[in-house]
C-alpha cells in the first residue's frame, strides 16, 4: 500500500514537469515566428520609386539614337520630293523623303521600300527591303581629290571583274554634273550587276557602289535617289 502511494505522487510530479516544458517549448517556438520577418515581407513589390528608377533604365529618351542609324526627321515636317523612275521598263513615281547620314556630311531623299543606315565609319548602305543584297554603298570622300576617288573606284572596280564604262547616258539621272565618271561589271549567269560611280557635286566627292539583280531592277531608282546627294 505504501508502495502505491510512492508511486501515485512520483508519476503525478514528473506528468507536471513534462506538461511544464512543452508549454516552455511551445512558447519558445512563438516567440522565435513572431521575431522572424515573413517571406511575404521580404519579397514585397518594388515600391513605385524604385519601379520608375528601373523603367528609367531601361527605356531610352527621346534624344537617344541607335548607334549607325541615320539621323531621324519628323516624316511631317521633312523635305520631299516627288522621284521618277525606271524599274523593269515601267515608269514610276513615288515621294521621297529626306535623310541625313548619321556621321557623314550628306543628306539625300530616300524613297520608300529603302533602308539608310552606316555600315562602318565613312560608309552608309541604302538596302532594299525586298532583298538585302540589292543595295547601294555611299561614301563621302571629301577629303581625297577628285582624280584620286576616281582611281580608288577603278581598281575597285578591275578587281570585281571584267569593267565597263558607263556612257553619258547611263548617267543622265545626275543632271548639270560635271565631275562624273562610272563603271559597271555584269554577271550572266546571275542576272547581276555591280556598279561604281563617282561623282562631285556641291564641294562633296562622293563614291556609290551599286549591287543589283534583274528580278528587282533597281538601278535608275538608286541613281535618281543618288541625285539628290548634297552636303547637309
Amino acid at each position: 500500500m505504501q508502495k502505491k502511494l510512492f508511486t501515485l505522487p512520483a508519476l503525478f510530479l514528473t506528468a507536471i514537469l513534462v506538461v511544464g516544458c512543452n508549454t516552455s517549448d511551445k512558447t519558445e517556438d512563438s516567440d522565435v515566428q513572431k521575431n522572424e520577418p515573413s517571406n511575404t515581407e521580404q519579397q514585397q513589390k518594388p515600391t513605385t520609386e524604385d519601379k520608375t528608377v528601373e523603367d528609367s533604365k531601361e527605356t531610352p529618351t527621346s534624344t537617344e539614337t541607335d548607334k549607325g542609324t541615320t539621323e531621324t526627321t519628323d516624316s511631317a515636317t521633312a523635305p520631299k520630293q516627288e522621284v521618277n523612275y525606271v524599274q523593269k521598263g515601267k515608269d514610276k513615281t513615288e515621294t521621297a523623303t529626306e535623310s541625313k547620314s548619321a556621321d557623314q556630311g550628306y543628306k539625300m531623299q530616300q524613297l520608300p521600300g529603302f533602308t539608310l543606315s552606316q555600315e562602318e565609319p565613312g560608309k552608309d548602305m541604302l538596302v532594299s527591303n525586298e532583298n538585302a543584297e540589292v543595295f547601294m554603298r555611299i561614301e563621302d570622300v571629301s577629303q581625297s581629290s577628285y582624280d584620286e576617288a576616281k582611281t580608288s573606284m577603278q581598281d575597285y572596280m578591275n578587281a570585281v571583274g571584267e569593267t565597263s564604262s558607263l556612257s553619258s547616258e547611263d548617267l543622265a539621272a545626275f543632271k548639270g554634273i560635271k565631275n562624273i565618271e562610272g563603271y559597271v561589271v555584269n554577271f550572266e549567269e546571275d542576272k547581276e550587276k555591280v556598279i561604281g560611280v563617282v561623282f562631285e557635286k556641291d564641294g562633296l566627292i562622293i563614291k556609290l557602289t551599286i549591287h543589283d539583280n534583274d528580278e528587282l531592277d533597281l538601278t535608275d531608282a538608286m541613281f535618281k535617289m543618288a541625285a539628290t546627294i548634297s552636303k547637309k
